[in-house]
């Protein structure tokens, strides 16, 4: 967890599906009927091997990546809209998990650190800065994170960023409130994340009473930061503009009251591992005002946060 000294987890011989105790997980297509909970029934064990039973994407090309933003663009038509674009990068090597695991956690003491694997989703580990839903007694603590340049940059955002952050901000605020009767949003601030800093504001809303977390996670999911304003449109697009099936990239997962923690975290900065290779996942809101060169060169400085962190033995 965020600001932890350590790990929490756990393993077992099922899944069950939906929200109980354990580890959740969701993808991002369609979380409410993808979402499932690793039970933690036993201890987990120290060293944990990718099962061969895998296959990964295959990496974006720079000009797939070009089209891709090109196509959103033109698609806006000018509107203040945005559609989250994103790539796969494939990295050779046998992933040492265990020690990938721990210098994620040294590198970035402020993201949440997570491992994970199923026979349905494979094998992910990843360091997400964005928290999606927390419980906090009888309140939801959530963020809205988006816009992205150089960590250290300093001074103004851009209208660019701050459009495409604003508007993450009023899906996640009108989602609340709908749900929860009112939500209320602090002031924007610079959020350092690994190789990146974003935008965040930080919203919180009352518990209700009748409250279904499930139906609230799976509304929020994908907020716009993953997906687009346009949920419906930006999945279309998604699916024309991109090669690669993202899987459990974009969804979320988290610890469900586990050591009293209750935390569903966006899956992003991770990487789904097989035997001999890791796919890092990495992505871009796109507006009216993107620039392909920008966005690519964008990604490949969110895929360093894992990248650089990665421990791999040779095949």
């Amino acid at each position: 967890m965020p600001g932890a000294s350590k790990a929490i987890g756990g393993a077992s011989r099922h899944t069950v599906g939906g929200l109980a105790e354990g580890f959740a997980v969701a993808p991002f297509l369609n979380p409410e009927a993808g979402l499932m909970t690793i039970p933690a029934e036993y201890p987990l064990l120290e060293e944990y091997v990718v099962p061969r039973e895998c296959s990964l994407p295959e990496a974006t090309t720079r000009e797939e990546h070009r089209r891709e933003v090109e196509m959103i663009v033109e698609s806006l038509h000018g509107d203040t809209g945005k559609t989250v674009a994103s790539r796969a990068i494939r990295v050779a090597g046998r992933i040492r998990l265990a020690d990938t695991f721990q210098n994620l956690c040294e590198a970035y003491p402020k993201a949440f650190v997570f491992m994970f694997s199923t026979p349905v989703t494979g094998t992910w580990i990843g360091a997400s800065p964005e928290l999606l839903l927390r419980m906090d007694g009888d309140r939801i603590l959530t963020m809205s994170l988006a816009g992205t340049r150089p960590a250290g940059q300093g001074g103004e955002w851009d209208i660019k960023n701050r459009e495409e952050q604003q508007m993450v901000t009023d899906y996640i605020r009108d989602t609340l409130t709908s749900r929860c009767g009112s939500a209320e949003c602090g002031k924007p601030y610079t959020r350092e994340a690994g190789t990146v800093e974003h935008i965040c504001t930080d919203i919180t809303a009352p518990l209700p009473e009748t409250a279904f977390l499930k139906d609230i996670l799976c509304e929020l999911s994908p907020t716009p930061a993953l997906c687009g304003s346009d949920r419906t449109e930006s999945m279309r697009i998604i699916k024309k503009g991109e090669r690669h099936d993202r899987e459990m990239y974009g969804g979320f997962c988290g610890p469900c009251g586990l050591d009293g923690e209750t935390a569903m975290f966006v899956n992003l900065r991770s990487a789904k591992c097989s035997p001999d290779a890791i796919c890092v996942y990495a992505g871009g809101g796109i507006t009216r005002l993107s620039d392909p060169d920008s966005e690519w060169h964008e990604t490949e400085i969110k895929s360093q946060t894992i990248i650089n962190k990665l421990k791999t033995s040779e095949v």
